[in-house]
């Protein structure tokens, strides 16, 4: 079959019949919660029901003559070597799974360091369980509650700084409920395209203004109820994010593919809303991209190693490494090798052992690291760009020397503009985030 997908794949058995083995979800939440579980909710007689719903809408059609549920992939084996003849059946499959998906909706959201977890209930959309917050103090984190108000960012705000985990999980589902979900975050009708930048830094922020100097044709990102999606334009980059905060789980929405469709944004895997970069890179190089940025979060920023071997044949590919407070060892290494540029958000291993690698940076409360040349042609776009629709100025940065040490040049905002000096004149942050995780 020709058609270009990351959804599901073919394969010869043995005896020459093909195995479809369709994408899933994967469901297993021990990777962000160590005292909560959900059961896995295709089981064998779900399953069934899908594999029968198919078939029934589909007339003819081979049989499945053996199942497996694995932790990513549902394997199907049919009694047919003929390609050509699973057509209508896989497409109604995926028809299947995408509205068993939509009808069962969860999703894995992270703010300040904190995971929670989000299910559709009798009553609507609902957080219903978070971790506590890893960290004491964080000037983001400060700006963004006393911007949001109330009660319960009142309150939580001073349990993080006094350290009163036994609150923070119930006022952290609070604040998700009151200004995430009824703010529209994962309303399914919500507008894709955007052309306002909602923080100075951020990584959507950077690749739109990439794409309007024509630096990308595409970037793989992440999108409520849609997972991994490519856009291609500055608008649908901004808008498919908004002010996300992570998001590492989520479930399919078929209005909200519809919409992404029109806005000219390519949903990975639209009936499964799965979350995998290494896929979402290796359709959009196979759909023809050749200046492509990628966005990878948390712990898996590990998959930069695998990313990086795509950057062939042309293909050029700009590593965003984000949301990395909690990070271990060996996602950092991943990130220092491979990324262009790292977020350091509250990570005591990328203070430690990337920011000394790093040949710029951009603010110092909450530092964005430049590791390449690449990287730094990014951003240097987005200080020109920025500046000019501050200011109507036309400044070059043409003249900053990227390097290591204390000559490293460190971007700061000064009101409407920009001063650039070296690390070395730097004094301390009094205002950065603590205790780094």
């Amino acid at each position: 079959m020709s058609k270009i997908t990351a959804e599901y794949r073919l394969e010869r058995a043995e005896n020459n019949k093909i195995i479809i083995r369709f994408r899933k979800q994967n469901r297993d939440l021990s990777r962000y919660f160590t005292d909560f579980s959900v059961p896995e909710p295709i089981s064998e007689e779900v399953l069934d029901a899908l594999i029968g719903e198919a078939l029934s809408g589909c007339g003819e059609s081979p049989a499945v003559s053996a199942r497996e549920i694995g932790r990513d992939e549902l394997a199907l084996q049919t009694d047919t070597e003929d390609e050509k003849a699973l057509a209508t059946f896989i497409q109604a499959f995926l028809d299947a799974l995408g509205r068993f998906y939509e009808e069962n909706e969860i999703h894995i959201t992270r703010m300040f360091g904190s995971f929670v977890y989000i299910k559709r209930t009798g009553s609507g959309l609902e957080a219903l369980k978070a971790t506590p917050v890893p960290i004491r103090y964080c000037p983001l984190m400060r700006q963004l509650l006393r911007e949001v108000g109330g009660k319960t960012a009142e309150s939580l705000l001073a349990s993080v700084e006094s350290g009163d985990a036994a609150n923070q999980t119930g006022l952290m589902t609070e604040l998700i409920n009151e200004v995430v979900i009824k703010g529209g975050y994962f309303d399914t009708s919500r507008p894709l395209n955007s052309c306002e930048a909602n923080v100075l830094f951020g990584a959507s922020e950077t690749m739109s203004t990439a794409f309007r100097s024509g630096l990308l044709d595409a970037a793989v990102i992440v999108s409520n109820n849609l997972g991994t999606i490519i856009t291609t334009n500055d608008s649908n980059t901004q808008g498919a994010v908004k002010r996300m905060t992570g998001l590492f789980l989520t479930s399919p929405s078929r209005e909200i593919v519809a919409t992404a469709l029109k806005a000219k944004i390519i949903p990975v895997f639209p009936h499964t809303a799965v979350i995998d970069q290494l896929e979402g890179v290796k359709l959009a190089i196979a759909l023809g991209y050749k200046r492509i940025a990628v966005s990878v979060a948390w712990m898996d920023n590990i998959l930069l190693s695998e990313i990086s071997k795509l950057e062939k044949d042309g293909v050029t590919l700009y590593k965003f490494g984000l949301c990395s407070t909690g990070i271990d060892e060996a996602n950092a290494d991943a990130m220092q090798k491979h990324a262009d540029l790292i977020w350091s958000c509250a990570s005591k291993v990328v203070r430690s052992s990337i920011e000394p690698e790093a040949i710029a940076q951009v603010g110092v409360k909450i530092p964005v690291h430049i590791m390449s040349e690449k990287g730094w042609r990014l951003v240097r776009n987005h200080l020109e760009l920025t500046t000019k629709d501050r200011t109507g100025k036309t400044v070059s940065y043409e003249s900053v020397v990227c390097s290591k040490g204390g000559e490293k040049p460190v971007v700061l905002n000064d009101g409407n503009e920009f001063r650039v000096m070296a690390a070395k004149q730097l004094r301390g942050c009094p205002d950065c985030p603590h205790p780094c995780v």
